[in-house]
Formats: structure tokens, sequence, C-alpha cells
């Protein structure tokens, strides 16, 4: 029997390989990138349907919400309107 098929054969060299290793790795982390992601765009419907609601509840206006938003924003981040 050749030393490859006793091994298992070129597949199993390439899964035990520090490529076939590295491969998996990226693999694995494309998979959690893909479920945190995820994950993420869950918690941010939720937030945004808490929002909503909250704002319903509490009759905060667009206009009341912009308000705050301006004066919680750092300066850098504000837009330059031209307006001064």
């Amino acid at each position: 029997m050749p030393a490859s098929a006793a091994s298992g054969g070129p597949a199993a060299d390439l899964h035990d390989s520090p490529t076939g290793r590295a491969i998996q790795a990226a693999a694995r982390q494309a998979q959690r990138a893909r479920r945190a992601e995820t994950v993420r765009l869950r918690q941010r419907a939720a937030l945004l349907e808490l929002l909503v609601q909250t704002m319903a509840d509490l009759h905060i206006s667009m206009a009341e919400l912009n308000a705050a938003r301006r004066a919680m924003a750092p300066a850098w981040k504000t837009p330059d309107d031209g307006a001064s």
C-alpha cells in the first residue's frame, strides 16, 4: 500500500497541513462573523422597535429626538450644513 493511501490520501494531508488548518480557521472565522452580524441585526431591529414604542408611549416627536441627538453629539460628528 502506498504511503499516501495509508495516511488517508492527499485530502488528509491537506487537512493536517498548516495551509489546511489555516483554510479551516478562515472558514470558522467567516462563519462566526456571519453569526455575529445576524445577532447584531436582530438586536438592532429589537432596539428600533423599542425606540418606536417608547417614543409613541411618551409622545416624543422626531423633532424632539433630533434635538436631543444634536445636543448629545460631539462637535466633530455634527454635519456641517453651512449655516452659521
